[in-house]
């Protein structure tokens, strides 16, 4: 694989070389015009280059510019879609509008700074190429980083089993797009699961649904709940299954993972009500499998490194930096829609444009929220200061302890939510009220927990 790497920035440049140089032969340079003197030397030579990073601010001609010049001087000369080079925009900051401007201009994929190893290895994998990873002897040295790449190579050869999501859910679906469906009708889909239907009636007697009086039976349950509310709880329960375990250690991650994807599930559907969406459960299921990547690559991990901790902070970190993407590809494969592989891919993601889908803005947002809310499997401050890559070599960086306790004592903080509020940009596209959100988050908070674990 011939490699050529375009960055202004010289540590940029280092990082990005000392993670590729194994995986092929590299070329770096620090402008679009030795760049484009390298691509016209390459391609004379009969050597053309496999792969690009371009980094999206540089001086002068600047990455966009730089993709779409050499998007158009392929077409030019007539070159195939699939002989074209493979293009990977570098981004610094984590702007929806400008990747989606990179994607429009014909970019392959791209990477937010510091690149990690693993996120190269994520793209080039997702690319069509089966990159090199670094040799290593020290067992402890390729349980982290190495260990999630080779996780990430055997998921693109098709060796990993993907997650079955139960066909309940679409049943249900499928009932409720008829013309007259019925609690009967429904009744009948869902007593065919025995462990949904005999936790659903534990569920309509939480504190999320409850009413004046208990509920004793599948039918008063489902009427309590209402058709379509009934597909969010089947929704979720099926959802639950997919983060169990019998693992004891990877159980107790599953279980903080389940309570924060919960949340955020339970928040993303309460602030679409507040907006007047009227797909209120599709938004509560995105919000359930929003983190579906993250969930795999434990589970996958844990049967390939047995011996390895994974509550490590640092293997968490690993899994972390490379779950959006991941996820984004899980649920394609698993056949879910661009709105559920676009929230997967860009929850995380700190600046949304005007157009961007409201079904992203509200679980964006929920995730923020949950986190602030003591609902995040890391902290909000650990999440925003944990690197994406391993440079000891270079420089030191801390690590936050990572939070995966729920505090029991945990208090809403008015002042310092409505500052993390102000600061949000999927707040302010959806032209939410700050106030109103706390209001909100207020409501609902105390029933999150205690709800989470009825499922």
């Amino acid at each position: 694989m011939k490699i050529l790497i375009v960055d202004d920035e010289e540590i940029s440049r280092t990082i990005l070389l000392s993670k590729m140089v194994h995986m092929g032969t590299c070329v770096a340079v620090n402008s679009a015009k030795t760049a484009l003197a390298e691509l016209d030397k390459a391609n004379s030579e009969n050597q053309p280059f496999d792969v690009i990073t371009l980094d999206v601010s540089m001086p002068g001609v600047g990455g966009q510019e730089l993709l779409e010049h050499i998007r158009k001087k392929e077409v030019q000369n007539k070159i195939p879609k699939n002989d074209r080079v493979k293009i990977l925009m570098i981004t610094a900051r984590m702007n929806l509008g400008t990747i989606n401007a990179c994607i429009k201009r014909g970019c392959n994929g791209y990477l937010t700074k510091p690149v990690s190893e693993v996120q190269l290895i994520q793209s080039l994998s997702q690319m069509g190429f089966e990159p090199a990873t670094e040799e290593k002897t020290d067992k402890e040295s390729i349980s982290h980083s190495a260990g999630v790449a080779e996780i990430i190579k055997r998921f693109y050869s098709g060796k990993i089993v993907l997650p079955v999501f139960p066909s309940i859910v679409r049943e249900i679906e499928d009932l409720l797009a008829e013309k007259d469906p019925c609690v009967d009708d429904l009744a009948k889909i869902v007593e065919k699961d025995l462990v949904i239907s005999g936790k659903l009636i534990a569920i309509v007697n939480s504190s999320l649904y409850k009413g004046l009086d208990d509920v004793n039976s599948l039918k008063g349950a489902l009427v309590r709940l209402g058709l379509k509310h009934t597909l969010g709880v089947c929704s979720a329960l099926a959802t639950r299954n997919l983060f169990d375990s019998e693992n004891k250690a990877l159980k107790t991650e599953m279980d903080k993972l389940w309570v924060h994807s919960f949340a955020v599930a339970t928040l993303a559907r309460r602030l679409a009500e507040e907006k007047g969406f009227d797909n209120l459960d599709t938004i509560f299921l995105m919000g359930l499998v929003h983190d579906i990547g993250k969930m795999l690559l434990m589970k996958v991990f844990v049967d390939m490194y047995p011996d390895v901790c994974i509550s490590d902070k640092d293997l968490q970190v690993v899994i972390h930096e490379i779950h959006t993407t991941f996820g984004g590809v899980l649920l394609k494969k698993m056949h879910f829609s661009k709105q559920f592989i676009k929230i997967a891919e860009f929850h995380h993601w700190e600046e949304f444009e005007k157009d961007t889908d409201k079904e992203l803005l509200v679980v964006s947002l929920a995730n923020s929220l949950a986190m602030e809310l003591g609902f995040g499997f890391f902290s909000k401050k650990d999440e925003n200061d944990t690197p994406k890559f391993d440079v000891s070599d270079l420089f030191e960086l801390e690590i936050g302890d990572l939070c995966l306790e729920i505090d029991d004592e945990f208090e809403l903080d008015h002042d310092k939510i409505m500052e993390e509020l102000s600061g949000l940009s999927s707040l302010k596209v959806l032209g939410l009220d700050p106030e109103n959100v706390f209001s909100i988050i207020e409501q609902i908070h105390p029933m999150i927990k205690e709800t989470s674990h009825a499922f």
